[in-house]
């Protein structure tokens, strides 16, 4: 598995594999591909050089982390991971994980001693997910709740 910089050209397959690893949890998702469109080329625009994307033979998944965010939570800048998902078949192989591992050392290359996110509140496996990989339960807002690491 390749993991590399997402480039406007991914658009396509950021909306394809979007929509399939949405399925089930629309309520935490963009819903139309006009939507998807406009919210891959704002990551893009908030930090072109965290967005990442992986590939075996054609793209699976992407990561984008907003090292330019900044958390008033938190009182600084932070790496923001906006977004993470792979396409359903080839979750749970490992690929999650790879994307996540770039994101945080993205993060960390550019000076971020925080991570922070924001996930659904019943989305339990990706909560799960974030846990097992050391992020904290930090507080909740509506159908979503915030959970920060520290790189």
């Amino acid at each position: 598995m390749l993991i590399r910089r997402a480039k406007a050209e991914d658009i396509t397959d950021f909306v394809e594999i979007y929509e399939k690893a949405y399925r089930g949890l629309e309520k935490y998702a963009y819903t139309t591909r006009r939507e998807i469109k406009s919210y891959f080329k704002w990551l893009r625009r908030r930090d072109p050089d965290g967005m990442f994307v992986a590939v075996v033979g054609k793209p699976i998944g992407f990561i984008a982390c907003d090292t330019n965010w900044y958390s008033s939570f938190e009182g600084k800048e932070v790496g923001e991971i906006h977004e993470l998902f792979v396409s359903p078949e080839w979750q749970k192989k490992g690929v999650g994980g790879a994307l996540l591992s770039r994101g945080l050392d993205y993060a960390r290359e550019r000076g971020r001693d925080i991570a922070e996110l924001w996930v659904g509140r019943g989305n339990l496996r990706a909560r799960r997910f974030y846990e097992k990989w050391g992020f904290k339960l930090a507080e909740g807002w509506g159908h979503w709740v915030r959970m920060i690491k520290k790189l």
